[in-house]
């Protein structure tokens, strides 16, 4: 039998990289945790001057992004959806959002978005927002004014 020349400690050391480079790649992969996304339905129009007290936080924000002058809060939902899986969410005039939460690193969440009324599709989008974070999406007509879409996740 022919003897390799090797040096004392060579193959624990091998051994020992490939567990620490084992133990790195599975620490690299995140958990694919759970999103809870909360979806709130305001309408705006310029009906009044009045502004939901619900919707007192985020005044500053809706001012800025929207041109009415009246808020008025219609629902607030709230669901827990793994990776991967769809949620719907049904919205005034017949309308509907699906959001399917897609792989992101641990602090982010990224949401795959569909707006549809029947059959037709008003909207696809993909968010990205830190989690805790808020989106604000500006809808389709409904009454005298336009829906507005408060989407948070975390």
């Amino acid at each position: 039998m022919a003897s390799r020349d090797r040096k004392p400690g060579t193959l624990p050391r091998i051994a020992a990289f490939f567990a620490v480079l084992a133990l790195a790649a599975g620490a690299a992969t995140p958990a694919e945790t759970p999103v809870s996304v909360e979806l709130g339905v305001a309408v705006a129009s310029n009906d009044g001057s009045r502004i939901d007290p619900q919707l007192a936080n985020i005044r500053a924000k809706l001012k800025a992004m929207f041109d009415y002058t009246s808020y008025r809060m219609l629902d607030r939902r709230k669901r827990t959806l793994a990776v991967g899986e769809t949620g719907e969410f049904g919205l005034p005039g017949g309308r509907s959002m699906r959001v399917t939460p897609v792989p992101s690193a641990a602090n982010k969440v990224r949401l795959a978005v569909q707006i549809r009324e029947g059959q037709r599709n008003l909207l696809t989008t993909t968010l990205g927002l830190s989690r805790g974070g808020m989106v604000l999406v500006g809808g389709p007509s409904y009454q005298n004014g336009v829906l507005i879409l408060i989407i948070s996740a975390d």
